[in-house]
């Protein structure tokens, strides 16, 4: 048997480990592959708001902070409705107690000085009533003016704009 030349081994061995990487290398390949016909795949898209989608589609970041602020502006709106309709209800019995004092008024003996003082009694609760109604008024003023600002921002930033539905997906099951 003849030996062969030590740089003539050296060299098959070098071919036989980069045949041996080459092949381990393989499946990593095929997971880059894959990788590469996922990101090939079409997005599905979406859009905040009801007019035309434009612009580059919102990254995930961008979509979480868009989604956050929707909720935001469900929230505040929600409150808005339950106190306007709290204070409707307000206002309407405040109107009520004006008219069942204007017919108190006209039906009032003047004479009889505890009658008067009954009626003004009962109208001056009625004036701490609105005085109460108009401090609250202006509470809901404030958060109107929150809402208002929100929705500014989010048409701003967020409305019609594009989405993955997939980065959608993934916000909402906590990635």
């Amino acid at each position: 048997m003849t030996s062969r030349p030590k740089h003539l081994r050296t060299g098959l061995l070098w071919l036989f480990n980069g045949l041996f990487a080459f092949a381990l290398l393989q499946p990593v390949g095929t997971q880059a592959q894959k990788a590469r016909e996922v990101a090939k795949e079409p997005v599905k898209e979406s859009s905040f708001g009801k007019g035309k989608a434009t612009g580059p589609l919102l990254t995930r970041a961008q979509l979480r902070e868009c989604m956050a602020q929707q909720e935001r502006m469900r929230v505040l709106t929600e409150e808005a409705v339950a106190l306007q309709t709290q204070f409707n209800a307000e206002k309407a019995d405040l109107a009520q107690q004006g008219l069942v004092l204007k017919e108190e008024l006209a039906l009032l003996d003047r004479t009889n000085v505890q009658a008067v003082e009954q009626y003004n009694a009962k109208a001056a609760s009625r004036d701490k009533a609105i005085d109460v109604f108009e401090a609250g008024t202006e509470g809901y003023n404030k958060r109107v003016k929150r809402l208002t600002m929100e929705r500014e921002i989010f048409v701003s930033g967020c409305e019609n704009r594009r989405y993955d539905e997939k980065d959608e997906i993934a916000i909402q099951q906590g990635k």
